[in-house]
């Protein structure tokens, strides 16, 4: 069995998506950081890759104009608790920037289009390429990462 791993790590709406390739079947699997503790997402990623061969992609992030100092230490931490989880497991892991994953979808944000109509485009384009996965705003970015993980296997590691 292979799993791949995409991981949007959003405080709030934060969320790790996997797909598993079990010979001919392919099953998907999200854990939304809003409806969990720290420990109990560990806990459910754990049970879900032990003795499991994985790659992952982390969205490498940073914060950005008009966040609160509050909103970007919660937002790190996240990001630091999801890298630390990563090498706990023994998970290795890539970052990719949200431009180059969203570019291989060609799924660029309109100069003027809303951030509403934007993530419309990206849970209408998953449903699309994965009609049985049950999509949500939440779940979206992390499932595409997945699929993006899924499509780049070939690239290096950058953490062991």
């Amino acid at each position: 069995m292979k799993a791949y791993l995409g991981i949007d790590p959003g405080s709030a709406s934060g969320c790790i998506a996997m797909i598993f390739k079990i010979e001919d079947q392919t099953r998907y699997k999200t854990i939304e950081f809003s409806k969990y503790t720290t420990k109990e997402w560990l806990e459910e990623l754990r049970s879900y890759i032990s003795h499991t061969d994985c790659t992952a992609i982390l969205e490498k992030v940073h914060g950005m104009p008009g966040m609160g100092v509050a909103s970007i230490s919660a937002f790190m931490k996240n990001v630091g608790n999801i890298e630390m989880a990563l090498l706990a497991l023994g998970i290795p892991f890539k970052e990719v920037t949200p431009q180059t994953w969203m570019k291989y979808y060609n799924l660029k944000k309109e100069k003027d289009e809303s951030k509403t109509d934007w993530k419309r485009r990206l849970r209408e384009h998953l449903q699309r390429i994965m009609p049985d996965f049950k999509v949500t705003n939440d779940t979206a970015d992390a499932m595409l990462i997945a699929n993006y993980a899924m499509q780049h296997e070939d690239l290096p590691n950058i953490r062991p």
